[in-house]
């Protein structure tokens, strides 16, 4: 079983752009703009990546489990091995246990399913750390947060934070091969402080331009639950990972050309 790498793009004349851009001392969104076109395959073989897909697939079932009878049976039956007391940091193991087996079932591993893991991960954190704080633990503390992402709009939320983190950890990937050797006296970042504020500032514009896949997503949820007779299929998960996917990117360079004019 193999490992599939997000690429190599140095020797490309797009990553050369990329890198033209850094040196120039371009802004995050021209940068971030050019690294989606040199790594423009690589985005693309996201869409059929298993681990991308079951991350996206897994999202949508802690929608899905919020309208359930007993939600935490219905996470058990998609994979996520849960206890009846089950606390924020159970769950997220679960997720992680359970795309790894994903990832471990398929014929080859990629880095872009570990980036979509840890995307989940970080966006389920995000949205529940609030819902579940308490000085004493509660056993249904968890499930009364979880339930709340049977909404349009928590799940929404969710899905914002997950394609922000996708996007920006995916773009980092790549540029980080990079930024580093463009740190000292008289080159682009004289510190690598310079550095981590443009790693920041990418971030930022990321999780900018992720608000467009929330309004997408709220609707996109309300629909299909819907369609499916509360349930959402595979499928139909797998076609909702590919067009958000799509949004957020061309939602990058629009915010590219928009910085340009």
């Amino acid at each position: 079983m193999g490992h599939i790498r997000l690429g190599v793009l140095p020797r490309t004349k797009a990553w050369r752009d990329v890198v033209g851009l850094i040196v120039s001392g371009a802004d995050v969104a021209e940068v971030a703009n050019a690294t989606i076109v040199a790594a423009g395959n690589a985005f693309s073989f996201v869409l059929n990546d298993k681990g991308f897909t079951e991350a996206a697939w897994l999202m949508t079932q802690l929608g899905i489990a919020a309208k359930k009878p007993d939600l935490l049976a219905h996470l058990r039956t998609v994979g996520l091995s849960l206890p009846s007391d089950a606390t924020l940091v159970d769950l997220t193991t679960a997720i992680s246990e359970a795309l790894d087996r994903r990832a471990y079932s398929s014929i080859e591993r990629s880095d872009l399913g570990e980036v979509a893991n840890r995307a989940l991960i970080g966006a389920v954190n995000d949205i529940m750390t609030n819902k579940v704080a308490s000085l004493f633990y509660d056993p249904d503390t968890l499930k009364a947060g979880l339930a709340t992402l049977g909404k349009e709009a928590e799940f929404g939320h969710l899905s914002r934070r997950f394609f922000a983190r996708l996007t920006h950890e995916s773009l980092n990937y790549f540029l980080s091969k990079t930024l580093d050797t463009h740190v000292g006296e008289g080159m682009r970042f004289t510190t690598q402080n310079q550095v981590a504020q443009f790693v920041s500032a990418l971030e930022t514009h990321c999780r900018e331009a992720s608000l467009i896949v929330e309004d997408y997503s709220t609707d996109w949820f309300s629909k299909h639950r819907y369609k499916g007779n509360g349930d959402i299929s595979r499928k139909t998960s797998d076609g909702f990972a590919s067009y958000a996917l799509k949004k957020i990117t061309d939602e990058l360079r629009v915010g590219a050309r928009c910085n340009e004019g």
